[in-house]
């Protein structure tokens, strides 16, 4: 949760009041005839703030290389990966990947895993964020010391998603995100916040679950449900399928016709 000295900077910031202006100009241009939006969030939130019109924005989803990411990388990876990292081939793992660490939610995470009920459930967080060792810190405060791996970031995050048993995402805002996108095509059930576009693609209990981004107790109770033995192997399939229509040619086929909608 961002503090209220964050907040405040952000709303004085000669920066942030420019972009706000800058947009709010290009949204009530009469030139303007379309805006391409990349989740039902984002449209839901350019018409309420902007007043746009509903004929004018559009809903295309990011495309995801399909055959880059699949289910296949748990058996390339998942055993190698874990070894290299010291994660037991067993423990029930999640994973975290993204900058950003605050806004997207990774200390509200650590404090819900340190209340989830199994002791054995691991936490993977990928990515490099400026304030890193204080949420190393708070996981040895926390008693997780040696249930979270910290990697950094890693250039190519595939044996990471193969190691994984489910993705979390809990943050306070995020527009769709690639990342649950790439987790979902490797077959692994998500966990985001109702604050983040990809909960479109989420049908709790089938292919994930969706929480407040502040809902510790509910977030825990999650991750002790995807846990489970067999819960998040069950939802593979259903995570796969929930991604199999946004493959690169079908987000470009859109994105043509679109353009050629406004000749």
């Amino acid at each position: 949760q961002q503090s209220v000295i964050s907040r405040l900077g952000a709303a004085l910031s000669p920066w942030h009041r420019y972009t706000l202006a800058a947009e709010r100009q290009m949204f009530a241009d009469p030139r303007l005839k379309a805006v391409i939006c990349i989740s039902e969030l984002v449209r839901n939130d350019i018409r309420r703030f902007y007043g746009v019109p509903d004929e004018k924005l559009h809903v295309i989803y990011n495309g995801i290389d399909l055959d880059r990411y699949h289910p296949g990388l748990a058996a390339e990876h998942r055993q190698d990966f874990r070894s290299s990292h010291g994660i037991p081939a067993d423990a029930p793992l999640f994973i975290y990947v993204g900058s950003g660490f605050e806004r997207k939610g990774v200390g509200p995470l650590l404090t819900a895993l340190a209340q989830a009920s199994n002791p054995h459930t691991h936490l993977l967080v990928v990515g490099a964020d400026k304030h890193l060792t204080r949420y190393q810190q708070q996981a040895i405060r926390l008693g997780l010391g040696s249930r979270v791996v910290f990697t950094g970031g890693i250039k190519d995050v595939r044996p990471a998603y193969g190691a994984a048993d489910a993705f979390v995402l809990p943050t306070l805002y995020e527009p769709l995100s690639n990342a649950v996108l790439e987790a979902l095509a490797c077959g692994l059930p998500c966990i985001v916040s109702d604050h983040c576009g990809a909960a479109e693609l989420i049908t709790p209990g089938r292919n994930g679950q969706v929480c407040d981004a502040l809902a510790i107790g509910a977030l825990a109770q999650h991750l002790d449900s995807l846990a489970a033995p067999g819960v998040a192997r069950g939802m593979r399939d259903a995570a796969r399928d929930a991604v199999s229509h946004l493959g690169l040619a079908a987000m470009s086929a859109k994105l043509l016709a679109l353009y050629r909608s406004l000749l």
